[in-house]
């Protein structure tokens, strides 16, 4: 994930030289499409996933690039995707000319005119404004974005820590900017649905496994406990009964992903038992 996805017009290629330089000694990671799209890639599909993938959009205003259908295609993707949106003026344009979504917000001043130390500092300031929200909005589109390429397969969705400060961000996001897109929405609350099931998929192999491990008990106790041990070997038996139940404990530990793996471990533990009170009960 990069910090920074820059647009800008081929005709500004000095400017755009000048800004990255600047970015990179500060130690910022900069997607820009004269060195990040491999030969071979579909470039358009390349610089979208890159926009998805960056922390901030920075589109850098001037006539060339506020005329530029690729400009305004990366802009709206941008604008698609709730991205924070930075632009900075880098030679005068006609504000008429300058799509809406960007003339009302605050511009970064980068003409040969203005101050750039004073501008860096700024769009630095920019950059860094709420930067934990903006990367988690970042991670969880991209996140979002794999379930949904992968037909929204439910071994993609969030689990554990993850889902729960993925809860905990949806929660504030009436007090941060960007704001959630609503895939990101539909990815948590899947997310969430997929805990409960797992929940109640545990809960059923809570329930089998305490049968089949009271059944077993039963027929050991009922066929081999009471016809051939005493009352002071039953006594003596207390251990394995303990035993019994560490087998169970596993069956429920093992298997609380998985229903069936909760009852074919339960089922060997209640084989064990009954081969400890056939083979070795008798030997001791």
């Amino acid at each position: 994930m990069a910090d920074v996805f820059i647009s800008y017009s081929r005709k500004d290629r000095d400017f755009m030289g000048t800004l990255y330089d600047a970015l990179k000694s500060e130690e910022r990671d900069i997607w820009v499409d004269w060195e990040d799209i491999p030969p071979t890639a579909e470039w358009l599909k390349e610089i979208f996933e890159a926009i998805e993938s960056a922390h901030t959009f920075v589109f850098v205003i001037s006539p060339d690039s506020v005329a530029s259908k690729t400009c305004l295609a990366e802009l709206k993707h941008a604008q698609s995707h709730n991205k924070r949106i930075i632009p900075l003026l880098c030679r005068d344009v006609i504000v008429v000319e300058v799509p809406a979504e960007i003339e009302k917000i605050n511009w970064v001043l980068f003409r040969e005119k203005d101050d750039f130390d004073q501008s860096m500092a700024k769009l630095e300031s920019a950059i860094d404004l709420d930067l934990e929200w903006v990367k988690a909005h970042t991670r969880l589109l991209v996140r979002a974005k794999e379930w949904d390429s992968k037909n929204k397969d439910k071994s993609y969705v969030l689990a554990g820590a993850d889902l729960n400060e993925a809860q905990k961000w949806l929660m504030a996001a009436d007090e941060h900017d960007p704001k959630p897109i609503q895939l990101q929405v539909s990815y948590i609350t899947a997310s969430q649905q997929g805990a409960v099931e797992l929940q109640r998929k545990q809960l059923r192999g809570f329930y089998i496994v305490s049968i089949v491990y009271a059944v077993f008990q039963s027929i050991i106790s009922y066929f081999i406990v009471f016809d051939e041990i005493s009352e002071t070997g039953l006594v003596f038996l207390s251990p394995v009964w303990l035993l019994g139940l560490v087998f169970g404990i596993a069956g429920l530990t093992v298997g609380r992903n998985s229903l069936k793996k909760a009852v074919v471990v339960t089922m060997l533990a209640g084989v064990s038992l009954y081969a400890f009170f056939i083979v070795v009960w008798p030997l001791l």
